[in-house]
This record gives C-alpha cells, structure tokens and sequence, in this order.
C-alpha cells in the first residue's frame, strides 16, 4: 500500500477518499442550519453508518462541524473553511447545471436544423454511467436530412471534446419518423414514452 499523502499538500485525495463522503457533502451543501446524522444519511442516499464514518472523516479535516449535543446535535458544513468556500462549493454548482447546460447545447445545435430533438435511452431514465453515449433522435424535413447528418458529426465532435461524452444521434425525415411510428416500431415507441425532447415543437407532434 502506497503512503498517504499529507492533507495540507494534497487536500483533495482527502476530502474525495470515498463515494460516501461525497455524497454527504452534496446532502449538506444547501442545509446552513444542519442536519443530524440520520437525515444526513437519508439526503446521501447511503446507511447510517457509512454516513457516520464520511461525517467524520470529514470533521477530521475541518470540513464539517458539529452544533449542539446529543439527541439535538447537528452537522453542517463550515462554510468559513477555505476547500469549502473556493473548491467545492463551485464544483458543486457547476455539477448542479452540467445535465441542464448540457441539454441546452444540444437544442443551440440542432434548434435551426431539426425539426425535433428528443434525448432517448440510459441518459434520459438517469441511468447513465461512465462511457455511456447520449442517445438522440433528430427530425429532418425531407429536403435537410443530409444537411442535418453533416451538422450532428461535426456538433458531436465538438460536443465530446467538451462534455466528454459521445453523441450517438439517430435522424429520420418526418415522413420516415411517421412511418415507423405507425408500424408500430419499437425504438419510436420507446422514445415517445421515455424520451426527453430538448426543442419547442415536440417529438409527438411531429409525428400528427
């Protein structure tokens, strides 16, 4: 095993030693008042005791502290702790609107050139992991499906390079769409009862 590193050098490896402590610090990242220790762990998502050794490793290195006692003793994040004030909470917020910006890329993209743009798959039911594509179904009028082709390679392009995940689109004319929809094809079928759509005029109405 490899010797650990010193806190004051590397304070990340520290604060990012396990999921659970991660977890416990997105839970009271919004609480200034506190939290006690089983709410802490239900806001995580994690048991109660997973939830207590986060909470205090986290004490440990000053980012969490305690106020009062016993039955009434609450945890919250010292929010005068510098890792806290200039690391996480911006990493934080930036985590709290990656899906949203992300999303609103893609509709920027596509909003001139499709006629709908509809998120389907893993990442619209939140199942995503690491490596995951983000499935998406493009509508073209009929005359722009080519055109429309060309646009999503060179938008996905740039798309991994800043998001670091692949665009995997699908794209149809509307009258392909409206074929498919009416013989019944699955992966329409899937997309109109999953699907996210990400432009003004939705995947269903296209398909009237």
């Amino acid at each position: 095993m490899g010797r650990q590193k010193a806190f004051v050098s590397y304070p990340l490896d520290w604060v990012f030693a396990a999921p659970s402590q991660v977890a416990v610090l997105r839970a009271l990242k919004d609480s200034g008042e506190g939290m006690s220790g089983r709410a802490a762990a239900r806001a995580a998502g994690i048991n109660h005791q997973a939830c207590k050794q986060a909470l205090d490793r986290l004490e440990a290195i000053g980012l969490v502290i305690r106020q009062g006692s016993g039955h009434t003793q609450m945890l919250r994040l010292n929010f005068e702790q510098q890792l806290v004030k200039e690391a996480l909470l911006p990493l934080f917020a930036a985590e709290s609107t990656f899906r949203t910006r992300m999303r609103a890329d893609i509709a920027r993209g596509f909003g001139k050139n499709a006629r709908s743009a509809t998120i389907f798959g893993s990442s619209a039911r939140s199942e995503d992991r690491p490596g995951s594509d983000i499935d998406l179904l493009l509508v073209a009028d009929g005359r722009t499906k080519t055109a429309l082709a060309d646009k999503a390679a060179e938008f996905g392009r740039g798309f991994t390079r800043k998001y670091g995940i692949r665009l995997s689109p699908i794209i149809y004319t509307a009258g392909e769409a409206k074929a498919r929809h009416m013989a019944g094809d699955p992966l329409i079928e899937n997309v109109l009862a999953h699907g996210v759509d990400l432009l003004e005029k939705k995947l269903r109405e296209v398909l009237l």
